[in-house]
């Protein structure tokens, strides 16, 4: 097993299987991947959407009994990852078919990274392209794949963090986050009303660590 994408999930019924069958329609990998979805206990009908995948045997699906935020729910993914690289998907944005090909193709021949990004295209609720970013200029907490084993040797993300755990994990471990960017847009976040990033709280915090 080479690679897992991590998906973590709170009440994102209607986005999420979009966001696991791109995952799972990867192409050149074949069975060097897996999907693990991380519930962290929906209130909606996520797990009655996704349970028609259970017999695919590159698919996990585990479920918190309370809610403990995104950094928890990417943790749990991490730790029950079968892969030597890992990767956060959130459940409302999706990838492109060579997406996991690319990256791990990446971090194979570059031994020195931690990780490697690659940029992201903006869309819309019906999927339709409204921009495009550099993840060296405007980073985002997905679309990194990262060396598992690297990660839990640095204690992988702060739990206490609601919002901003990458920012901070990249405050933490400073000059040994080491990671390159493939310029090539193989992920696709959607903007919608509902995204956390455009929560106060999440901008209260994001400005604390710019001001570092």
């Amino acid at each position: 097993m080479r690679t897992s994408l991590i998906i973590t999930a709170y009440n994102y019924g209607s986005y999420v299987q979009r966001a696991i069958r791109s995952c799972l329609n990867q192409r050149y990998i074949g069975d060097n991947i897996e999907v693990i979805l991380v519930d962290d206990a929906s209130t909606d009908d996520t797990e009655s959407i996704v349970a028609s995948l259970n017999s695919d045997p590159r698919f996990k699906y585990i479920r918190h009994e309370k809610n403990m935020g995104v950094a928890a729910a990417a943790n749990t993914g991490f730790r029950h990852a079968a892969g030597k690289y890992v990767c956060r998907v959130d459940a409302d944005d999706f990838v492109s078919e060579i997406f996991a090909f690319f990256l791990t193709t990446y971090l194979e021949l570059n031994h020195h990274l931690f990780g490697v990004s690659c940029d992201y295209i903006l869309v819309d609720d019906e999927e339709n392209k409204i921009g495009r970013k550099r993840s060296d200029e405007e980073p985002i907490a997905c679309g990194v794949l990262y060396r598992k084993d690297w990660l839990v040797q640095h204690g992988l993300y702060d739990e206490n963090m609601r919002h901003c755990e990458e920012e901070e994990l990249r405050a933490r471990l400073g000059d040994q986050y080491r990671i390159e960017r493939i310029g090539l847009p193989l992920y696709r976040y959607r903007m919608h009303s509902r995204n956390k990033t455009k929560q106060p709280e999440y901008k209260e915090i994001l400005s604390k660590f710019k001001r570092l």
